[in-house]
């Protein structure tokens, strides 16, 4: 697969490559796109010598950003509703409001972390939004965070084969992993507690200075 994309025009590799990267952070589809995949692909490209170096490691950090931006503003087009997304917004509506309460009270980790997490990548920078928190905020743990995860697999991919395979296989199934989790916690959280409210409280200490999130409001918005 690798040789066949190797003799393609090298611009339209890279413009498909970067619509699959901005896709999977910026669209809930993402969470079935190869983002890590392709940024592999690309390193590889790189060490055939059918990309170059410099212009493809760009390329793959400002799509990387890009795509975390998109995703945290969907996220806040929705503040104020009881899900992320229409579609999701009748399955578990307590529950969304707690995982949203979770990623807001982790702030910056769970930005950070969220970014080299398979799934966690489409969905957290879009619960940062929903939840409140300032863009300014976000930007500022997201912008470095996707250049370093853009920038680490292009460059292991196009070095370090081998490392980069073990760990991106790793990380696909811990990201399906991290999400899951949160969402039956909370689930679990919300029948224990008979907790039935949708608002989502400010966390506190979680953001750098200027980044706490001002809260969810119950009623939904279309």
């Amino acid at each position: 697969m690798v040789e066949l994309l190797g003799r393609l025009p090298a611009p339209l590799v890279l413009a498909v490559a970067a619509m699959l990267i901005v896709a999977e952070a910026g669209t809930l589809a993402g969470v079935a796109l190869p983002g890590t995949s392709v940024l592999v692909a690309l390193g590889c490209l790189t060490r055939l010598g059918a990309l170059p170096f410099a212009g493809t490691l760009a390329v793959a950090v400002a799509a990387a950003v890009a795509g975390a931006q998109l995703s945290y503003v969907q996220g806040r087009r929705r503040e104020g509703a009881t899900a992320i997304h229409p579609l999701v917004g009748r399955f578990a509506p307590a529950a969304w409001a707690r995982a949203g309460r979770m990623v807001a009270r982790r702030g910056a980790w769970a930005v950070a972390g969220g970014q080299w997490l398979g799934a966690a990548r489409t969905l957290v920078p879009r619960l940062t939004g929903w939840t409140g928190v300032p863009y300014a905020a976000f930007a500022r743990v997201s912008v470095p965070t996707a250049a370093a995860w853009a920038t680490t697999l292009v460059t292991l991919s196009r070095f370090v084969p081998d490392l980069v395979d073990a760990l991106t296989a790793h990380l696909a199934v811990a990201g399906l992993l991290a999400v899951g989790a949160v969402l039956v916690v909370a689930l679990a959280t919300v029948e224990l507690t008979g907790e039935r409210g949708l608002r989502v409280p400010p966390g506190r200490g979680a953001w750098i200075r200027g980044g706490r999130p001002r809260g969810c409001r119950s009623p939904d918005r279309s």
